[in-house]
């Protein structure tokens, strides 16, 4: 059975849902824009309380979330996520590194390099079952990166 969250389009093709969450509107349209040219459906939210209820609403693969937010930040979504039993992979970007010790949570350090993101989205989505998506090959993935 497939991830509750997973679409398929006109030809039984999976196509994943990946939220944004990040309080620069500029920054937000860019990945958006970015993940929807790669063939993912995308939804946005501008901070960590957004989010939750954008998640709420929808159903989600993958969430990219900023670090630092007003509201409630990207390492706190994690927290709230994690404590309600959600283990939806989560990618978080930061201009400035910090240890993040977070269950399924990859780190990217801004300015973010995109092909390095498509790399990391579709590493995580292959976790859940989507192998097919993204056409990566596995040895692209930078384990690396991968925190928890």
């Amino acid at each position: 059975m497939d991830h509750p969250a997973i679409r398929r389009d006109d030809a039984n093709a999976v196509i994943p849902t990946v939220l944004v969450v990040e309080d620069e509107p500029v920054i937000r349209e860019l990945m958006s824009i970015l993940l929807e040219d790669e063939g993912y459906a995308v939804h946005q939210a501008v901070d960590g309380l957004q989010a939750l209820e954008m998640l709420e609403q929808h159903g989600v693969d993958l969430v990219l979330s900023d670090v630092k937010m007003p509201r409630l930040d990207g390492a706190s979504l994690v927290h709230r996520l994690r404590s309600r039993g959600d283990a939806i992979p989560v990618v978080l970007m930061s201009a400035v590194y910090a240890e993040v010790d977070l269950p399924g949570v990859r780190f990217l350090r801004k300015p973010v390099n995109c092909e390095h993101l498509l790399t990391i989205i579709a590493a995580a989505l292959r976790e859940i079952g989507q192998t097919s998506f993204g056409g990566v090959p596995d040895e692209r993935a930078d384990p690396a990166t991968f925190m928890g």
